[in-house]
């Protein structure tokens, strides 16, 4: 899983805004991500330890290391459902 922080997400967070990623909700924390440039789905899942956040995609950028735009996506939507939890809890 690779640690997010605001540095290595910059350049993913501009890429999502652009291509605006399909996502779709499959289990807690984890997430479906349908690829802007083919018909690729990755697999993306979010963990936290210790209050710090964690991502992780089955693309090849997320394989390397670093932060894809399809992470962004997904943690864009799982923020919106944590939120949700919260309020409802």
């Amino acid at each position: 899983m690779i640690k997010l922080t605001t540095e290595n997400t910059t350049k993913a967070i501009e890429r999502c805004k652009q291509l605006k990623p399909k996502v779709s909700f499959l289990a807690d924390r984890t997430f479906s991500v349908k690829s802007a440039n083919n018909s690729n789905s990755y697999t993306i899942r979010f963990d936290v330890q210790n209050g710090e956040k964690f991502g992780q995609c089955e693309c090849k950028a997320s394989e390397r290391g670093l932060v894809c735009y399809h992470i962004i996506g997904a943690a864009t939507v799982n923020i919106y459902r944590q939120g949700l939890k919260r309020q409802t809890a």
